[in-house]
């Protein structure tokens, strides 16, 4: 019998365990996969993250991000670099086995290649039944990612989602990412670096052939894909209802939760707090966990929303987005991706420089036709 079962041993997992453990909770922590493994995610942590791991992560950042080249389809971009870090690159396989590693050290006990099956969460207590035996807790977390098992069983079905494309080559960008809009409708084309080697990627939210468009962008980097094509989605939060919080006494957390950028994909930020956040609605209310979980997420879960309305416009209106990037707007995300600023502080700023340049491009289409 346990006080918590967390199911999932990524950031979300891990970082839930972590400090469940240090507040004195007997915890047991179910992986699927034998760790480290194989992690698809190009490994961006943006510096606001810093105050939310453990001691000695830093071990682990292979690039030290001072910004990054923003470009609107093959046609025309620009760099901006700052004189401080704003973002770290970790390999996912290297960072998640570092996370665990720190539960454990703090008693967690974890079980590894253990396949969660089903769940039963009616009573007082909490069943896990898993490909070895079943377990008790008073309380279970869901941290089980996109195609979580703890979600499905709760009823819950994801509709909001990328769908993404990555590879990756050897290249070095050091201290730089490239992001480029207008390639897809609803979505980006990314190449970070990840140590001596680049990851090169596309996301998207709605249809279309992504493997022909990976290719036509690959090849206008001057980058050759001479390896496997991976696939896989990531879910994100537009409003509050998209939220997934959990039933009763379990909660979910990360991308089981669809705690993740519906701008960018950034997730793993929102793993560790959300898992943090777990722990502090079971430890101060163990009668209502979820009400407190609720309270507690509401200003990352704003954050989220306001992220949400700066991607509906600015994927809408790509070159729109682009040229007031270029005017100051992307210099802004610099100090949110820092935690100097917020998303709504974000959106705020953007209304002027958006509006202005709407009208100017409705302005320029009218003379044209005009013509």
């Amino acid at each position: 019998m346990y006080d918590l079962v967390v199911v999932g041993g990524g950031p979300a997992g891990a970082s839930c365990a972590y400090h469940a453990s240090k507040n004195g909770f007997k915890v047991l922590l179910l992986e699927k996969r034998k760790v480290p493994r194989f992690k698809l995610c190009a490994g961006c942590l943006s510096k606001r993250i810093s105050s939310h791991l453990p001691d000695s992560w830093e071990k682990l950042v292979l690039n030290r991000i001072r910004g990054g080249v923003l470009g609107y389809s093959d046609k025309e971009s620009f760099e901006l670099l700052t004189d401080r870090e704003i973002a770290y690159i970790v390999d996912r396989a290297e960072f998640d086995a570092f996370l665990l590693e720190k539960a454990q050290e703090e008693g967690v006990e974890v079980l590894q290649e253990c396949e969660v099956l089903s769940i039963e969460a009616n009573s007082g207590r909490c069943r896990v039944i898993t490909s070895k035996g079943s377990f008790y807790a008073d309380f279970l977390v869901g941290a089980d990612g996109f195609y979580s098992t703890v979600a499905r069983a709760l009823g819950y079905k994801k509709s909001k989602f990328f769908k993404s494309l990555e590879f990756f080559t050897f290249g070095d960008l050091v201290e730089k990412v490239i992001i480029d809009i207008g390639w897809v409708k609803r979505g980006y084309a990314w190449v970070f670096p990840k140590g001596d080697r680049l990851s090169v990627g596309i996301a998207c939210r709605e249809g279309g052939d992504l493997n022909k468009t990976l290719s036509e962008y690959a090849k206008t980097r001057g980058i050759k894909i001479d390896g496997r094509v991976y696939g896989w989605h990531i879910p994100f939060v537009e409003r509050e209802r998209d939220v997934f919080y959990g039933a009763g006494r379990v909660l979910l957390v990360g991308d089981a939760a669809n705690l993740t950028d519906p701008l960018l994909g950034e997730g793993i930020y929102y793993a560790v707090l959300s898992g943090k956040l777990a722990v502090q609605a079971i430890a101060e209310s163990p009668s209502e966990p979820l009400a407190l979980y609720r309270e507690l997420l509401k200003g990352l879960v704003s954050e989220l929303v306001y992220a949400g309305r700066i991607a509906s416009l600015g994927y809408r209106f790509q070159k729109v987005a682009y040229r007031i990037s270029k005017k100051g707007m992307l210099k802004h995300y610099y100090r949110l991706l820092t935690g100097e600023l917020s998303y709504r502080e974000l959106y705020a700023k953007g209304w002027f420089y958006f509006l202005k340049e709407l009208v100017s491009e409705y302005a320029n289409i009218y003379n044209y036709l005009r013509r």
